[in-house]
């Protein structure tokens, strides 16, 4: 191989390898990369503060309007209609006392004085009796006093008799005497004997006859028909000159003062009542064993509303009076029994009607006053609830709560001053930067909603 040839070969390498040294050179001596963080905006979110608030937690459920007296009114004697009072009509409101209908009682009337004229007889008889208990009483001891003194005489006889002062048939007569004052005594003895139980006969007689004079009276008073208590008329079953038997049906009422409501309730939403009731067990027991002290439910604090289904503006104070003995085997809902008072008064045409049969009614149940904090229910992010931490930055916290209208009661999880993420957030990611927004408007709804919870 020529010498030039071998020469250039090494020229080369030698070259390469420098050029290979230099770039590792160049390399080494550059400082480090270093990564810039990508510098992003915060998030805007929009929050509340929550705060404790003393709240009565409530539950609701459906039921109708039931009338607290239903009169179905019946004849109690048999007659003719003689008078059906003008305004007896369906839909009509009377008051207490009203004569409504008269039967016809002339058969009545006569058959009350031959009772009275019973009566008179029966007492008259009593009198008789009694005085010729007097004078049996009077008799006996003269007919006594007699027989002793001819029981004398008789000895003194049979005396003479020995002597042979008076004769034989005066000594019979005398015995005869005797004898006959005996059987008197004996006579008067027996009626004395007899007279107590038939004055006893008699006695019970005039409290037959007695009860006749009543029952006479009182069907009499049968024959008029007054209404017991102020009512509105739902049905009339007669009319005027109409005959009638015992038992026929007359007409239907009810009572105007007060009216039932059976409305009914899913078991779990006592759930957050019952949470009320801890210090109260005992009475708890005993509304529950009794069933029928509204004075019981009061003491534990429970109260109640009424207002029409799906009407916001009509709105009724109720008391709670018992509850159901039985789940509906249908909703497997528990019945509670409110009641309203005076239910016709405050009528406002078109805004609040009076509370009628028949009407369908929302019931809220009040629980006892506790202290809560009180979220938007859309903050919820299931069973989630957002937070701006201390370094505004997205917390992810879970929480039990329960639901109240468009609120959340929440008893644990939170701190008062919390800031609660009203708006919604995507991605939420936990630690992400986030630049609180105060949500006046759902502020201000809270205490517009605690106005009308506590």
């Amino acid at each position: 191989m020529p010498v030039k040839l071998l020469n250039r070969r090494y020229m080369f390498i030698i070259i390469a390898a420098l050029g290979i040294l230099t770039a590792i050179i160049i390399v080494k001596s550059r400082p480090a990369m270093q990564h810039q963080p990508e510098n992003k905006a915060a998030t805007e979110a929009t929050t509340i503060n929550v705060n404790q608030y003393n709240v009565r937690p409530t539950i609701k459920g459906f039921g109708e309007v039931e009338p607290d007296v239903l009169l179905d009114a019946k004849s109690e004697i048999s007659g003719k209609i003689v008078y059906v009072h003008p305004q007896l009509r369906m839909g009509n409101i009377l008051p207490k006392d009203t004569v409504v209908i008269r039967i016809e009682d002339n058969d009545y009337q006569l058959a009350l004085k031959q009772a009275e004229a019973d009566l008179a007889v029966s007492r008259a008889n009593l009198k008789e009796m009694e005085l010729n208990l007097k004078d049996t009483k009077v008799d006996l001891k003269l007919a006594k006093d007699k027989l002793a003194i001819a029981t004398k005489d008789l000895s003194r006889n049979e005396q003479l008799l020995k002597k042979g002062s008076i004769s034989q048939t005066a000594m019979g007569a005398q015995q005869t005497v005797v004898l006959q004052l005996k059987q008197e005594v004996q006579s008067l003895t027996n009626q004395l004997e007899t007279l107590p139980a038939q004055l006893e006969v008699q006695a019970a007689k005039i409290i037959i006859s007695q009860a006749s004079v009543e029952t006479q009276q009182r069907n009499v008073e049968r024959a008029v028909i007054k209404l017991p208590f102020n009512t509105r008329i739902t049905e009339l079953s007669v009319e005027e000159n109409q005959f009638v038997s015992q038992g026929a049906s007359l007409f239907s009422a009810q009572t105007i003062n007060k009216v039932l409501i059976n409305a009914q309730f899913p078991l779990e939403q006592f759930r957050i009542l019952a949470r009320g009731f801890k210090h109260n067990q005992a009475l708890l027991e005993e509304a529950f064993k009794n069933g029928n002290s509204n004075e019981l439910f009061s003491s534990l604090g429970l109260s109640a509303k009424v207002k029409l289904a799906g009407d916001e503006l009509a709105l009724w104070d109720a008391k709670v009076e018992r509850i159901s003995g039985n789940l509906d085997p249908a909703s497997r809902t528990l019945g509670v029994i409110v009641s309203v008072d005076n239910p016709y008064s405050n009528i406002q045409p078109g805004v609040k009607p009076p509370l009628m049969q028949g009407m369908y009614t929302e019931v809220i149940l009040l629980g006892n006053s506790k202290k809560y904090f009180v979220v938007p229910r859309d903050a919820l992010h299931e069973k989630q609830l957002f937070l701006v931490n201390k370094n505004s930055q997205l917390k992810r916290i879970d929480i039990k709560s329960e639901a109240q209208g468009s609120m959340l009661l929440i008893e644990n999880g939170l701190s008062v001053g919390d800031k609660v993420i009203t708006s919604d957030l995507f991605p939420a990611v936990t630690g992400m930067s986030l630049q609180a927004v105060p949500d006046a408007i759902r502020q201000q709804q809270i205490v517009d909603w605690l106005e009308a919870h506590q």
